[in-house]
């Protein structure tokens, strides 16, 4: 009897350290490591301490815990990002890489659905008549950029007879406007609306460029092919926070604007 006992309290002991067990491995395995940039307004920004905010980290956090998973963020170079997730450093990588042109998307890289859409923008003042058409602005309107060739290079090819006026970021080019400096900001939607929204600017407003749709951009959770199963998963939380209208309140809250409107306008 005795013996019997024995061998039922081993038997229990066992059942104990295989279920601790299993559930320690699958604790470990519900650890997402994330890749962020982490220099990136509006969607990652790291403070002077080291903690991590913006658009994309309450997006992934969001993601998390529809997932019921941890997160642990790995903070890389943004040109390091892509290498670093080959390299299996990180499980997925969120960053404002244009996964939308087949010309940036790598054969071993996959992608989930969109969490974001991004464009050209200009922004001006609700109380200045700007005239702006198809055709461009007039002669001597001046426009201010933040120092993003790419920006840089399409004000020049498509804005003939405009002053242009260059300064070291976006928060600068906005500062510009609010100071009189010139007439319009041209820049991305998502730097335009961020500041917008961050300095409380509600005497601005931001209108799409015209024939710019060369420069729409979307944006992609990425991740290495073998992980399938891992996108699916993202892609059901994503949809979960549509549905549930957590993605619309992330966005109004870096942007003032729904991610559903900023979907139908593209």
């Amino acid at each position: 009897m005795r013996k019997r006992t024995i061998n039922i309290i081993i038997i229990m002991y066992v059942i104990l350290f295989t279920v601790t067990a299993i559930s320690y491995v699958g604790a470990r395995n519900k650890t997402l490591h994330v890749g962020v940039d982490g220099y990136c307004a509006p969607f990652s920004i790291t403070n002077s301490h080291g903690e991590l905010s913006g658009y994309n980290i309450d997006v992934i956090k969001a993601i998390a815990r529809t997932l019921e998973y941890k997160i642990e963020f790995r903070i890389i170079p943004f040109t390091a990002l892509e290498k670093d997730l080959k390299r299996r450093i990180v499980d997925v990588v969120i960053a404002p890489m244009d996964s939308g042109n087949e010309k940036n998307i790598s054969p071993d890289i996959i992608y989930t659905n969109p969490y974001y859409f991004n464009n050209l923008t200009l922004l001006k003042k609700n109380d200045k008549d700007i005239p702006y058409t198809e055709k461009g602005f007039g002669i001597g309107t001046k426009i201010c950029l933040p120092n993003k060739p790419y920006i840089l290079d399409y004000v020049r090819a498509h804005f003939a007879g405009t002053i242009i006026k260059i300064y070291n970021g976006s928060k600068y080019a906005v500062d510009a406007i609010y100071k009189n400096e010139c007439d319009v900001v041209i820049d991305t939607k998502s730097s335009n609306e961020y500041y917008r929204t961050k300095h409380r600017l509600n005497k601005m407003e931001i209108k799409p460029v015209y024939n710019a749709v060369e420069y729409n951009h979307i944006y992609k959770i990425a991740m290495t092919a073998n992980k399938k199963y891992l996108k699916e998963k993202i892609n059901k939380a994503i949809e979960h926070l549509i549905q549930t209208g957590e993605l619309n309140r992330i966005h109004e809250k870096w942007f003032s604007s729904k991610y559903q409107d900023n979907k139908i306008q593209r």
